[in-house]
């Protein structure tokens, strides 16, 4: 495997301004690593995706922050020949881990006509989140993507884990 180039490296906290930021970076550096038009925007959606799903939650582990600062979350885009990777960590509560494994078991166990399926009837049930989302956030990192999504949890302390998850998507991705 080729070794990556770092196009975005990010720790810090999140605001909606930050991830604005962070996708005109990306645009600024669209020549550099010659990415396509197809790619830039699946670019763009995946990471909005993510960074979306971890502010989202940020109320949840803000408090773990104030204490802890060098477990704030982060963010990673780089490539090498083949392909992109994205990276994000942030701290989650520790009693969330087994729900969110469950639901990216699920999704990533799923061939594509399944997945089609859960996704609408998830989106027709009428359930969302106390956050507002229908749970959806997953269902679009695989279909955009076009790959599973590569996850960890590591151990912190005062009821925290680290999440780490990870995404390929194709250089040739349109």
């Amino acid at each position: 495997m080729s070794s990556y180039s770092t196009i975005i490296d990010f720790k810090g906290a999140l605001t909606f301004k930050k991830i604005g930021q962070l996708i005109t970076a990306l645009n600024a550096r669209r020549n550099q690593f010659n990415i396509g038009t197809g790619v830039f925007k699946k670019l763009t959606s995946l990471i909005i995706e993510i960074l979306e799903n971890i502010l989202k939650y940020s109320d949840h582990y803000n408090s773990f922050i104030k204490n802890n600062p060098d477990f704030e979350p982060e963010f990673h885009l780089s490539r090498n020949a083949s392909s992109y990777l994205l990276r994000a960590v942030n701290p989650i509560k520790q009693q969330d881990m087994l729900r969110v494994k469950q639901k990216i078991d699920l999704i990533n166990n799923l061939n594509q006509d399944e997945m089609r399926i859960l996704y609408r009837k998830t989106l027709t049930n009428g359930e969302f989140t106390e956050k507002g989302g229908a749970g959806l956030g997953f269902f679009e990192m695989v279909k955009l993507s076009g790959h599973p999504i590569q996850y960890n949890f590591e151990s912190l302390f005062d009821g925290f884990l680290n999440f780490e998850l990870q995404l390929h998507l194709d250089n040739n991705s349109m």
